[in-house]
């Protein structure tokens, strides 16, 4: 049955934002090339920011297509919508410069539900991979399948490995090699990047993709709230190479992102991690993380589970995160009423 439905191929754009990637490029591409797939139904397409490093070079040894973005106007998400309004695929895989897909068959596996389950939108992995040699907070994110805030309010789109069983956002049916959920408009993860995959006819038809409000949550929220809301979560993960070179550098550009995509320009944006009705539980993450009692709990718990010192980062990122947080909405009440 399984091989009686992959007989067609669907066409494929993969996609991917890039500026300065020479550290990561090669080894996604490469990734992609080795895929056990018709290569001919593969188009990659790199939107570009005006890289000054090697990535270009490296780019051309994989037979990629390259849209230039105005360095002014770059970013990972606008570079994203400039890309997808060029892409010609049936498909279109969303992958970050630093995802590496861990095996050959990984693509036949992503594309398997869209091929039997009609109502399916988008697919992605069930899990972030744990590479017990990556750096210590690659691990860590892989182990919680996301940052802690995300990870206590319930907005995770990864299962953390302190859970065997689909225990996220939504309603989920097992299928055995992977699983059917579907969303509730007002109860969405955080979906579709790091290896996401998309009927590209439905998200050009039914959600808002134009590069200045291209977001790759935000168009998933779009589909969700008109009825498109089924989604598939196949049983294997994705390589997310971070590149957060410490602790200090991870803050420094979480406090960048809360600032270009919730408190300036993006204020257009039709998703939050923290939404008016998760008060509760943000109170219950500010507890969590001043006390931290819970995280270290939850630590103890993975480390008995997987023996890696990386979920001992946990209590920490915890207090971090929301001191960060707590500064930059503070900084903008007083900027605002000041």
């Amino acid at each position: 049955m399984k091989n009686r439905v992959l007989f067609r191929f669907p066409s494929i754009t993969v996609i991917i934002a890039t500026y300065n990637s020479e550290k990561t490029i090669r080894e996604c591409l490469r990734s992609v090339r080795l895929q056990n797939y018709p290569q001919e139904k593969i188009n990659i397409l790199l939107a570009d920011g005006g890289s000054i490093d090697k990535t270009f070079q490296i780019a051309e040894e994989f037979n990629v297509d390259i849209v230039s973005v105005p360095s002014e106007l770059q970013n990972a998400e606008y570079n994203k919508g400039v890309a997808v309004r060029r892409a010609t695929g049936e498909l279109l895989l969303m992958i970050d410069h630093d995802n590496v897909l861990p095996h050959d068959l990984w693509l036949i596996n992503m594309v398997r539900p869209l091929l039997v389950e009609k109502d399916v939108v988008g697919v992605e992995t069930l899990r972030y991979k744990h590479n017990p040699n990556a750096s210590l907070l690659d691990r860590y994110f892989a182990l919680f399948g996301g940052d802690p805030l995300s990870f206590y309010l319930g907005k995770l789109d990864r299962l953390s490995y302190l859970y065997t069983k689909y225990n996220l956002l939504g309603s989920a049916v097992d299928k055995g090699n992977y699983y059917i959920v579907n969303f509730k408009p007002n109860k969405i993860s955080t979906l579709g990047a790091n290896g996401f995959l998309i009927r590209r006819n439905l998200l050009m038809k039914h959600a808002l993709v134009d590069e200045n409000h291209f977001f790759h949550i935000d168009v998933n929220v779009d589909l969700i709230k008109k009825g498109f809301n089924t989604y598939a979560f196949i049983k294997d993960d994705i390589v997310h190479l971070t590149g957060y070179r410490s602790l200090s550098s991870f803050l420094y550009r979480r406090k960048l992102f809360m600032e270009q995509f919730h408190f300036r320009k993006y204020q257009s944006r039709r998703y939050s991690v923290f939404m008016p009705q998760d008060r509760f539980k943000l109170i219950v993450f500010i507890v969590y993380s001043v006390t931290f009692i819970k995280p270290t709990i939850d630590a103890l718990r993975g480390y008995l589970k997987i023996r890696d010192i990386a979920w001992f980062l946990h209590p920490f990122l915890c207090f971090s995160l929301l001191s960060i947080y707590g500064f930059v909405t503070i900084k903008r009440v007083l900027l605002k009423y000041g």
